[in-house]
């Protein structure tokens, strides 16, 4: 996996500026899945196996309840102070990767799931993103 940075000018985070990404994968070839949202679009994307060639991708307009909701949780301050890149995938584990981005700012995060104890501080965030991408994918799946 690739490392990642973080970069930031002076500019806060804004509700439409921003867009929020999580992306789970598991080794073996057990399948991935990505969730892109911003304020205005959300671009569901699932690969079952190694083979790029079998995976969909869905786009939908962004549920702005559960947008607004998501925003409301996410602490810009504690999240960039989150350095974690697991790499569980390297031994046949799984990863989860969170980045959030706007004009000003990128950082991403790699971690096995919202109870490791190095997100705590971010937990709610990561829970309420977790329940969305799992919501996509159980309709993705129908």
């Amino acid at each position: 996996m690739a490392a990642t940075s973080c970069q930031r000018k002076s500019t806060p985070l804004s509700n439409e500026d921003v867009t929020i990404s999580i992306s789970t994968v598991c080794g073996w070839c057990t399948g991935s899945d990505s969730l892109v949202i911003d304020a205005n679009k959300s671009v569901y994307g699932y690969t079952p196996s190694c083979d790029p060639a079998q995976g969909t991708e869905r786009s939908t307009l962004t549920d702005k309840k559960q947008w607004n909701e998501l925003v409301a949780l996410f602490d810009k301050e504690q999240f960039k102070k989150i350095n974690i890149n697991l790499c569980n995938v390297c031994a046949d584990g799984c990863d989860v990767r969170v980045t959030v981005k706007d004009k000003n700012y990128i950082h991403s995060i790699s971690y096995g799931g919202s109870n490791n104890e190095a997100v705590i501080t971010i937990r709610p965030f990561l829970e309420k993103l977790e329940t969305i991408s799992a919501a996509y994918k159980k309709e993705h799946k129908k």
